[in-house]
């Protein structure tokens, strides 16, 4: 049974597997290549996902989900059609759609997944992610980081190279940086870097930004501010995909010009958006945005002790790499070409699916390709400091540092603070802040039974692990008599209970299954509809009434109760035609 390889983007998923030695992209159920991470439920309760979700986005707004894994790892709900999800619910919803992509594709049930996730993701949003493969139907026990699956479909192709490559991965909401040693068949990640808040997304919002502003200026109109809240969602949708659209045409043109026809009504007339936009203009609109990308760069390579002059080859990544502004700088930066012969919309998932054939054994690592990672952020506990003679509270002391190679374990002793103290609470925290309270807060571990004492006379060794799934064990030991406490992170925040899970995987069942039953009955409803525009009296009453019970009993999922509506309503349009 086939591990399938999925690259589950902010704006575009992709999906691959291994054939033979060699990783390949898995079209979706429509033939697309990449799948755009949208998920819809129709105003017929037909779930949507991918392309027509996206297409239709300006039209139901409300029903409409995008850029949802910028939530992974929140609290944050959102609403679609009155119904709210969690994050994770709706990525499961897109999971389940590339999982049945791919089963009908390799003609085979696909329970496991290796998925794919920013370097700089927390470890709730990489629990986020694996809790919505779950939901989906997948075991996903590896997680890896997206510019190190990158570099496996780089480094597959040249094995036989020992070379540094800088990985400046793109995509439609997240930037990351990865530095990697190849070297006899080995894939080594020296640092990695990034902003989980940069993205192409943003590049369209700034883009749209600037054409309601523009308009305005030239109009005396603002399109956000009259009519209904569902009329301005609309208008706004409407612009921001238009945006993307001229984003991607300012890749290859220099001058655009931006044309939204009758996009609202004002003062009984109606209005249409006709501007112009240059290439310079736009470089100058996101060129900020890309400058914060270099910071990054110089932050990797300072982690990796390396220099510009030491990397070979620049691998670009992600959608937001065609941008001609982030070439220039990039190839500016190392004094080189980038390398752009891995398309950087299939980069990440070909190396997922690398990863996918070195977990099941396909690939033998004694004579392929082997992987090293490392932990892309610092790992450390909350301590007091003696200041001024004072014992002040909150602040944080690095165990694993950033850019570990992993897997890693790290131990380091600390001691009482106060006089007969005989438990100690072990705070868990991620970031690079002296202080705890700015750092990201992941668990605790609590330890009893200390002997009473002076302050500082009872040392505690504390001991933090890291795998290669991105799992955190904290160990703490009393050193004087052995006891110890030990628990594998478990993120609080921003993470869904086993409850939750369980409930979330009957949601997305019951969405899937409301959606096929109408597709079941969709055809007898379109001629019905079709149909009740030409009825009269009577008949139009009777078809109307049908209509109306067909799509209650679709609402309450009630198969049996659609059945008998569906044939009535057949029988109905018999007779009429």
């Amino acid at each position: 049974m086939a591990i399938i390889g999925i690259d589950l983007g902010t704006t575009n998923s992709a999906i691959a597997y291994l054939k033979g030695e060699k990783p390949e992209i898995i079209p979706n159920i429509e033939g697309g290549r990449t799948t755009p991470s949208v998920f819809q439920m129709s105003p017929n309760n037909e779930m949507v996902i991918g392309q027509n979700a996206k297409s239709s986005m300006p039209g139901f707004p409300d029903r409409t989900i995008t850029e949802v894994k910028r939530l992974m790892g929140s609290d944050e709900t959102v609403m679609v059609a009155g119904q709210e999800y969690r994050p994770e619910t709706v990525s499961a919803h897109i999971l389940k759609y590339l999982k049945e992509s791919a089963e009908e594709y390799l003609g085979e049930a696909i329970t496991e997944a290796v998925i794919t996730v920013p370097a700089y993701f927390s470890d709730s949003q990489r629990k986020a992610t694996q809790k919505a493969g779950e939901i989906a139907g997948l075991k996903v026990e590896r997680i890896i980081n997206e510019p190190t699956a990158a570099a496996i479909a780089y480094g597959l192709e040249n094995m036989d190279k020992n070379q540094h490559i800088l990985v400046y991965d793109l995509g439609g909401g997240t930037f990351d940086v990865s530095v990697v040693e190849i070297f006899e068949g080995v894939v080594e990640v020296k640092a990695s870097a990034g902003d989980n808040s940069l993205g192409g997304v943003d590049f369209d919002n700034t883009l749209a930004d600037w054409i309601i502003q523009n308009f305005k200026q030239q109009e005396g109109i603002d399109l956000l501010d009259f009519g209904s809240a569902v009329e301005i969602n609309q208008r706004r949708a409407k612009i921001k995909l238009e945006a993307e659209n001229i984003k991607k045409n300012l890749s290859s043109q220099t001058n655009v010009n931006i044309n939204i026809p009758f996009i609202a009504v004002y003062d009984n007339a109606p209005i249409s958006v006709n501007l112009n936009i240059t290439r310079d203009e736009f470089e100058d609109l996101i060129r900020k945005m890309a400058m914060k990308t270099l910071t990054e760069v110089d932050k990797a390579l300072e982690d990796s002790n390396l220099n510009i002059d030491e990397i070979n080859e620049v691998l670009l990544v992600g959608g937001s790499t065609r941008i001609p502004l982030i070439q220039k700088l990039v190839e500016e930066k190392f004094g080189k070409k980038a390398k752009k012969d891995i398309n950087p919309d299939e980069a990440v998932a070909l190396g997922a699916a690398v990863q996918a054939g070195i977990k099941s054994g396909q690939i033998d690592t004694t004579k392929g390709i082997m992987v090293i990672d490392v932990c892309p952020y610092t790992l450390g506990t909350e301590v007091v400091k003696n200041i001024g003679g004072q014992i002040v509270p909150g602040f944080f002391d690095p165990i694993i540092p950033r850019n570990s190679t992993i897997p890693v374990s790290e131990k380091k002793i600390y001691y009482t603070a106060d006089d007969n103290q005989t438990s100690v609470d072990i705070n868990v925290f991620q970031g690079d802040s002296q202080y705890a309270d700015q750092n990201i807060f992941l668990s605790n571990v609590m330890l009893e039974g200390i002997p009473s004492a002076p302050m500082g006379q009872e040392p505690i060794e504390v001991k933090f692990s890291y795998d290669i799934n991105g799992t955190l064990q904290v160990e703490a030991t009393i050193v004087s008599t052995g006891k110890r406490a030990s628990s594998v992170v478990k993120t609080k925040a921003g993470t869904m209970s086993e409850q939750e899970v369980k409930l979330a995987k009957s949601q997305v069942e019951k969405d899937y299954q409301q959606s096929e039953l109408y597709k079941e009955v969709k055809s007898v409803i379109t001629r019905g509809e079709r149909m009740l525009k030409s009825a009269e009296g009577l008949e139009k009453e009777k078809l109307a009434s049908l209509l109306q019970n067909i799509k209650f009993a679709l609402e309450k999922n009630d198969r049996e109760l659609v059945r008998k509506y569906e044939e009535e309503l057949t029988d109905l349009l018999i007779e009429l035609v």
